[in-house]
């Protein structure tokens, strides 16, 4: 097949398009490089600032409108998958549609569907933006995102869109969740692809001190929680400090980061999530321990019922300090925990199983078509 990964989050396209490529496809991958990430892609598609750079940004994206046609299929990251108001978005993916076979969409990240659920109060215990019925921190301080997503054009684009989709997969289950009484038997759960070559397992060794990483992408530490989990991660360190070191690092390159991450032994995710996403997943896939989301839909939707490695975050519980605490105290059990971090990603994240599912649902849906 020709496929046309179009927009990329967090090593997502990046990683199924080489896997892709593997497979035989023709492949091409354009994105913004995950800006900090700085990944690999076939065509860069990056929007600096400022009223200049916005013009020279939609330039590119109408002369390289006419190279994306005959593609089997047309999978986008999100429905802001270009850096475009909705009008414009709208254009663009009306060309897309009539110059290729089929549309799919990688649910990853918000869009204006998932932030209604997260603020029906229904359909989430939490959120970023709500906490039960109760406004987070991150929302009381940005209302100009959650506005931005419930404005009547961009809700609009949204629905149209998601109508004329011929499928779509959901990375996590709470994108699932929210997406499937709009997409039904056209949305697929994938989960997230990990390329375990890239990331090799090795046993923890706690050493004479254990290192708690918090990881941090600037504009994103209060909807991910990272500024609550680095104080937390201070605090351990102070109370401990012969046995516990805090890292905290910031905007790193991927190549980069991938070393940081082999060198902790506990990286602190994220709060908010009720599943552990590719910084989590990745740590876990060299051995390490995860403290992210681990609520009981994320183990029923993938399946689980034996391995529990991840330290289960959430804005609702109130011992994690303590069982970090417990944890670090317990080498062996440190380590037990690493290499079934491990195992869990192989079970459920290994890229060629991601793979393999994102493969059969455009089969099937191209199929029935």
């Amino acid at each position: 097949m020709r496929i046309l990964f179009l927009g990329d989050y967090s090593n997502l396209h990046t990683t199924l398009a080489g896997e892709m490529r593997r497979r035989g496809h023709d492949v091409t991958l354009v994105s913004d490089r995950c800006n900090h990430m700085n990944l690999d892609c076939d065509i860069p598609l990056i929007r600096g600032e400022g009223y200049l750079n916005s013009a020279r940004y939609l330039t590119r994206v109408f002369t390289l409108m006419p190279r994306l046609k005959g593609y089997d299929v047309v999978q986008i990251v999100n429905p802001h998958f270009l850096h475009l108001r909705p009008g414009k978005l709208q254009y663009f993916l009306n060309r897309l549609r009539r110059q290729n076979g089929s549309l799919f969409l990688s649910l990853a990240g918000d869009d204006s569907i998932f932030v209604e659920r997260c603020l029906d109060g229904k359909t989430f215990r939490f959120s970023e933006y709500r906490i039960g019925d109760q406004p987070t921190e991150y929302a009381l301080r940005h209302r100009e995102m959650e506005r931005g997503y419930m404005l009547p054009e961009v809700r609009d684009y949204t629905r149209r869109l998601y109508d004329s989709l011929d499928g779509a997969m959901a990375v996590l289950p709470e994108y699932h969740i929210a997406a499937v009484p709009l997409l039904g038997e056209r949305l697929c759960f994938t989960n997230l692809p990990v390329n375990l070559t890239e990331l090799p397992y090795t046993p923890i060794d706690p050493g004479r001190k254990v290192r708690l990483l918090v990881g941090q992408r600037s504009g994103y530490e209060l909807s991910k929680g990272t500024d609550i989990l680095l104080e937390m991660a201070k605090q351990i360190e102070r109370e401990n400090p012969e046995r516990v070191e805090a890292v905290n690092v910031r905007d790193l390159p991927w190549s980069e980061y991938k070393t940081i991450l082999a060198g902790s032994h506990i990286n602190l995710d994220q709060l908010y999530s009720y599943s552990p996403a590719m910084n989590a997943l990745s740590s876990m896939a060299l051995g390490r321990i995860a403290a992210s989301g681990a609520e009981p839909e994320f183990y029923a939707m993938t399946g689980e019922t034996e391995l529990r490695p991840i330290i289960a975050l959430s804005p609702l519980r109130e011992d994690t300090k303590e069982e970090i605490l417990k944890l670090i105290a317990d080498p062996a059990r440190m380590a037990s925990m690493g290499e079934t971090s491990r195992r869990f990603v192989e079970r459920h994240n290994a890229l060629e199983k991601v793979a393999d599912r994102y493969e059969k649902h455009w089969i099937r849906i191209l199929e029935q078509r």
